[in-house]
């Protein structure tokens, strides 16, 4: 009875002892969220998927899917960066009130924060649901300076970690290329890549479209195609669509591009900033448990769906907590 009663003990034990060690490590192992978006072959988005119909991978091997959600209606935290740089002198009025429109348009429950940048960047508004209060910081804007874009994504990335909402997305809006920032491009793209949060950039550029059969939903050019690769040169204060590329594919976001002569028409930009906020609410949001404690490396993650429709998200991460 001694000797039972002894392995009993002992299993007991080894049980306590296994259930600390387990809670243990996922104590340091932190829930990884995705967000993605999840199209058909005509790019309408697809809202009836079950955790089931996904498939994740992290560096090739296949994760469980802990946290599932449709974002139908998730609150989100968003943050808009505007360009008010002297280049936006002409753009500005259309800029501001399509991005009154924007804030309107988006989920009464989105908390939202305005933060300007040209030589440096300025918030103007923090966090708020207050939809006057973002107006009436928006109506005291003056386009002077240069364009300090890597220190204004850099600050609106930190900024944004400070939200209530665990869904997150930055809203970029420049003409132009940096020409007065401290913060360097990598170290904004590894803030980026550790931090949980989409970012849409759009680019407004003073080149005349041709018409041409890639074109994008609007009629516009397909931006890869002005990226670099039809021999146009970006000039100092055109805007650079590779990297606002780099910063939409390292976050699962989108970038766009915007031709000035169509600024003027409100619409278009409208346009824009209404298919952001459509998309926004028609994403999913899967977390998963890495199989190890961070370790400061990048770690890739692929998501596919089983019927093999077309998803957009961030294809990997920098394992170091970003709060």
């Amino acid at each position: 009875m001694g000797r039972r009663f002894q392995a009993f003990v002992f299993f007991a034990a080894l049980m306590t002892l296994t259930a600390v060690l387990a809670a243990q490590v996922r104590v340091d192992v932190r829930l990884v969220n995705v967000i993605a978006t999840v199209t058909d072959n005509r790019g309408r988005y697809i809202s009836n998927l079950t955790q089931d119909d996904f498939i994740l991978e992290e560096d090739g091997k296949p994760q469980q899917i802990s946290h599932f959600s449709q974002d139908q209606n998730v609150p989100v935290s968003v943050g808009i960066l505007l360009d008010t740089s002297g280049s936006m002198d002409r753009k500005i009025r259309t800029a501001v009130e399509a991005v009154d429109r924007f804030i309107r348009r988006i989920h009464k429950d989105d908390e939202i924060f305005l933060m300007t940048f040209s030589g440096q960047p300025v918030l103007r508004q923090d966090f708020t649901d207050d939809r006057e209060k973002l107006s009436q910081a928006l109506r005291h804007i003056i386009p002077t300076g240069g364009t300090a874009l890597y220190d204004a994504v850099a600050d609106g990335v930190a900024k944004v970690r400070e939200s209530r909402h665990g869904k997150r997305a930055i809203l970029v809006i420049t003409d132009g290329n940096d020409t007065a920032s401290a913060e360097k491009l990598e170290e904004v793209l590894e803030s980026i890549r550790s931090s949980d949060l989409l970012i849409y950039p759009i680019g407004i550029s003073p080149l005349t479209f041709a018409k041409g059969p890639d074109r994008n939903a609007w009629g516009w050019p397909v931006p890869s195609l002005l990226a670099g690769k039809t021999g146009l040169q970006n000039k100092r204060d055109d805007v650079d669509m590779n990297v606002l590329h780099a910063f939409a594919e390292n976050s699962g976001g989108r970038a766009f591009l915007l031709a000035e002569s169509l600024i003027g028409r409100g619409g278009q930009i409208e346009k824009i900033l209404d298919a952001i906020a459509e998309e926004l609410r028609s994403q999913y949001t899967l977390g998963y448990y890495p199989p190890r404690p961070d370790d400061g490396r990048y770690h890739s993650i692929r998501i596919r769906t089983r019927t093999g429709d077309s998803i957009r998200a961030r294809h990997g991460y920098v394992a170091k907590s970003s709060s």
